[in-house]
């Protein structure tokens, strides 16, 4: 990973006001090489029960008319490597917050 700018990440856990259940559990701005800045990333939790492992999903928008049912990418890593980096340091910052870790409850380290 030594080709891939300066990443930073900022991340904002979310609380739903009405204390209704939801999968977001964060927001997450990623910024690269102190020069430009990805808005509107989250950290989700999947919806099978029992698996509330987060993860990353990175800016998308709804397509309209023809297309309102497909989802478009606004922003996210080119590379494999640029999203292994990325996720791996919004859910280290995300963890860092929440004071939970990698581990799922049967003690398994678990993919994000």
């Amino acid at each position: 990973m030594d080709n891939l700018p300066k990443l930073d990440a900022r991340v904002r856990p979310y609380q739903d006001p009405s204390d209704r259940p939801t999968k977001l559990m964060a927001f997450a701005e990623l910024i690269i090489a102190d020069a430009f800045v990805i808005k509107g990333i989250r950290v989700l939790k999947k919806a099978e029960p029992g698996t509330d492992e987060p993860f990353v999903v990175f800016p998308a928008e709804k397509g309209k008319g023809a297309t309102a049912d497909r989802w478009f990418d606004l922003a996210h890593p080119v590379t494999a490597e640029a999203r292994t980096a990325a996720i791996t340091l919004i859910m280290d910052k995300y963890r860092q917050l929440t004071g939970t870790t990698a581990r799922a409850a049967a003690g398994a380290e678990v993919p994000f």
